[in-house]
């Protein structure tokens, strides 16, 4: 059901995120980095143009591209999937 796992530092934890394949095929067409942040509705993720990654996210590579995940969703989140897509904003 999910494309790729990654572990990544949160602290001084490991932390597993599960990319679905969707998204992972979504960065990989659009060609750009994204970025998991915090929304009003939860966490959505966004291109960096729209929200600038900050020092603390954690950082996964995604076919050539980056995605940065806040520090403050990655206390909260294990999976990253298309309902976090924004896709009617491009």
């Amino acid at each position: 059901m999910y494309g790729e796992m990654m572990v990544k530092s949160l602290g001084s934890q490991a932390k597993q995120f599960f990319i679905s394949d969707e998204v992972v095929s979504f960065i990989k067409g659009q060609k750009r980095d994204y970025r998991v942040c915090t929304s009003c509705g939860g966490p959505i993720l966004l291109p960096i143009a729209i929200k600038k990654p900050k020092p603390n996210d954690i950082k996964v590579p995604v076919g050539g591209h980056t995605l940065y995940i806040s520090a403050v969703q990655a206390r909260y989140i294990d999976v990253i999937d298309d309902s976090m897509l924004m896709t009617y904003l491009y």
